[in-house]
């Protein structure tokens, strides 16, 4: 039979050709991927032969179920919904690698095959395709597996000539996707011993399935799995971006990008932390670089600078509204492009990847797209920025991650200017002292950049004190603990200061005005000479602003600390301000609800005695080094309360928790099961909801948004909330969404009105 078979019809590619394009892809990602594939022989005790002829089996014969009556109808035009190409090639890579496992009765091959257009869940394709029988066309094998046999001879393993055999075409293996693997009744022993070892060898196979299927689809020749950039031409990059402010790279500098392993840099903020940590990861071409960053904010703040270093198509953005900052950025991007971007973006495809932390966890969490952001985390060099931010549930479930990822050929570089001592030795747990090049600079202990002040007064007392600082022509930052507290500051401030010179800035602000006063924000340094802005703590890892004078409530001695790094930032005060040579700091009592509901009542009071000493002793002149010290004194097991602590270990048991009650390890997490066990990358006293506001749908109407595939319109528009608020003001949830309607005043000034009893959170 001459009959033509196709693996795509625009542009027309034949089956034969496909399977060719990515058996030539393959050998890039065994090239790119050797060391990790080392790895997993030294932590599995695998065979390297065995496991890479075994890879090439499921590259071979991924897409050879294209070779029915079925798709080769649809492919040509014909109407055929009952039909899945990925499940027609089961029974081929099922047979030639059965009698050829890597171990026990684990099929990673066959299950790759099977789910590399679908994900793998309970009974996937029994309950739509149990009674399918594939019309296959037999006379296309013999040339088929000529090629196949031909191709291997290029590889070094052993390898015997593969004969068709009809027989396996009787039906299709249903069982290896229900019962064996995924089996619920598996001991404890199990998920323990060889749990992760199965995970983790699916991830591999589907993983070099993936980039070899999708480079082959994609023509794209000029993809490197790793950046092509070095120490050099990033010192041009430099260069050219700031020729006037960088003239060489200081000593820290040059110590981390001479690093080989892992790195921890603690340095303070604002002196170059960020491109230290780029001199270190292209130090190793081979690999691909994670950025990982607390908030959405600050991610897209990093993938913005990061883009001028390596470019828009080397550099992905992955967190929850990334595809909607992509579209604003890049306006000039077309849909079908945006399209491409988004979803090597969200899988970690790219050459560098800035995140969220929480896409690191949800890979683990075996969350949406989870196998190739998961594959990527490993054999990379994953810079984690700001690492103590966390409370203890987050640290917990970071340190776990690391432990996970630690075998894979992976170097991290972990930054913090405040992490306490106690929480570094956690770290060191996972990765030894001896593997760690320190980073730090004593040069930088003698920095003073602020005067502080410490009085025994509410923040609502300093109103007379700020009007003055900025009569004097002094960019002022209030950063309040609560909205509520904002809010009270804001009407205090806007009887007699004018609009143009105040800002409120806080988590209940819809997206784009958000980004709007964000972007504003970091301009205020350069346009502005007299200006308020009043913050929650959202201020405080999120910008990369530049003030003049603060005003705080008391607050952790690290939140504290970041609300310093947000003004004489640069230590350049004096070139704005010739009477001023250090950034004035008014700290205050915080409020009653900061004590009852935010924050740890013994770290607050010890954080306000400790700086109060120190302030009055030293008449306000702390320097770096006493903020470290402060750090250490107020964090220590004793003064940290036994929550912290439970919710460190509940962190750190939690994923396996998840692989063992919910995924069996290699499934994916479901809506519901995801709900059920609460699974969340972060634990708050009160959980948010996406909400859009009745005032704007009187205009836009979000149903009809919806229908149209008008996400980004939507997002725009949306804010989280938390959820007993929602459900007070809730007209009606939107569509077949979770995104919730609610009826609550909004003005770009304020964010939303609630009561004033319903905004004391952060």
């Amino acid at each position: 039979m001459n009959m033509k078979i196709l693996a795509k019809s625009n542009p027309e590619k034949t089956l034969i050709e496909h399977t060719l394009d990515t058996i030539k892809c393959f050998k890039k990602v065994l090239f790119w991927q050797n060391k990790l594939i080392d790895s997993y022989c030294n932590e599995y005790k695998l065979d390297k032969e065995h496991l890479i002829r075994n890879l090439y089996f499921t590259i071979a014969f991924h897409d050879i179920g294209k070779s029915t009556q079925q798709f080769q109808n649809k492919i040509k035009g014909s109407d055929d919904n009952m039909n899945s190409h990925s499940l027609a090639s089961v029974p081929f890579i099922f047979d030639v690698t059965k009698d050829k496992l890597l171990f026990d009765k684990f099929f990673p091959e066959t299950l790759s095959v099977a789910t590399h257009h679908t994900r793998l869940t309970k009974n996937v394709f029994f309950e739509k395709f149990g009674n399918w029988k594939p019309l296959y066309i037999e006379t296309f094998y013999s040339s088929f597996f000529e090629v196949i046999n031909e191709e291997a001879k290029q590889f070094n393993f052993e390898w015997l000539d593969l004969k068709f055999n009809s027989s396996i075409l009787v039906e299709i293996p249903y069982h290896l996707f229900n019962d064996n693997v995924l089996d619920e009744t598996i001991s404890d022993d199990f998920f323990r011993i060889k749990g992760k070892k199965y995970r983790d060898i699916y991830l591999l196979f589907q993983s070099v399935l993936h980039y070899s299927d999708w480079l082959a689809s994609a023509d794209y020749e000029d993809y490197g799995y790793a950046t092509c950039h070095n120490y050099d031409s990033i010192t041009k990059r430099m260069i050219l971006l700031y020729p006037d402010k960088f003239l060489k790279w200081s000593d820290f500098q040059k110590k981390t990008a001479k690093s080989k392993g892992h790195v921890f840099v603690k340095i303070p903020t604002g002196q170059g932390k960020t491109e230290a940590s780029l001199l270190w990861a292209v130090n190793n071409n081979q690999q691909k670089i994670i950025y990982l960053l607390p908030t959405m904010v600050t991610t897209n703040k990093m993938w913005q600078r990061l883009k001028l270093f390596f470019g828009i198509d080397q550099t992905g953005l992955s967190h929850s509204t990334a595809n909607y900052i992509i579209s604003k950025k890049h306006p000039e991007i077309e849909d079908q492009k945006l399209r491409i971007h988004y979803l090597y973006n969200k899988t970690f495809f790219k050459e560098v990847t800035v995140a969220t932390i929480d896409q690191l966890i949800f890979a683990f969490f075996n969350w949406g797209r989870w196998v190739l952001p998961n594959s990527s985390i490993y054999n990379a060099r994953i810079i984690i920025d700001e690492v103590h931010v966390y409370d203890g549930y987050t640290f917990g479930l970071l340190l776990k991650c690391l432990e996970l990822i630690k075998p894979f050929n992976t170097q991290f570089a972990i930054m913090s200017a405040s992490l306490p001592k106690f929480l570094q030795e956690k770290i060191e747990r996972i990765i030894p002292k001896e593997e760690i090049t320190f980073i730090e600079d004593v040069g930088f202990d003698n920095l003073q950049r602020h005067k502080v002040f410490v009085t025994d007064v509410l923040i609502d007392n300093e109103i007379d004190n700020i009007k003055n600082q900025f009569h004097l022509g002094r960019n002022v930052l209030i950063v309040c603990n609560t909205i509520k507290k904002a809010r009270k500051i804001y009407d205090l401030l806007n009887e007699s200061i004018s609009k143009d010179k105040l800002m409120l800035y806080h988590s209940q602000f819809i997206l784009k005005d958000k980004i709007q006063k964000e972007n504003f924000l970091e301009k205020i340094g350069k346009i502005n000479s007299g200006f308020i802005a009043i913050c929650t703590q959202i201020v405080e890892v999120s910008l990369d602003i530049d003030f003049d004078v603060l005003f705080t409530e008391n607050a952790p001695i690290d939140a504290i600390v970041q609300r310093l790094g947000r003004v004489n930032r640069k230590g350049d005060i004096h070139e704005r301000h010739k009477e001023l040579s250090y950034a004035d700091v008014f700290i205050s009592k915080e409020n009653e609800i900061s004590r009852k509901y935010i924050y740890d009542l013994c770290i607050l009071d010890k954080t306000y005695s400790l700086i109060k000493q120190y302030s009055d002793n030293l008449s306000g002149n702390l320097k770096e080094i006493h903020f470290k010290k402060i750090i250490n004194e107020v964090y220590t097991k004793d003064n940290l309360s036994e929550k912290f602590f439970t919710d460190l270990e509940e962190g750190c048991q939690f994923i396996e928790k998840v692989w063992k009650n919910c995924v069996f390890n290699i499934l994916t997490l479901t809506s519901d099961e995801k709900e059920l066990l609460k699974v969340s990358t972060r634990r708050s006293s009160y959980i948010t909801v996406e909400c859009v506001l009745q005032i704007h749908n009187i205009e836009l109407n979000f149903e009809d948004l919806i229908e149209q595939h008008k996400y980004d319109i939507v997002r725009e528009y949306s804010l989280k909330v938390p959820l007993h608020v929602a459900k007070k003001y809730l007209i009606k949830k939107i569509g077949e969404t979770d995104i919730h309607l609610i009826d609550v005043p909004y003005n770009i000034e304020e964010g939303l009105s609630f009561e004033k009893t319903e905004a004391n959170f952060p």
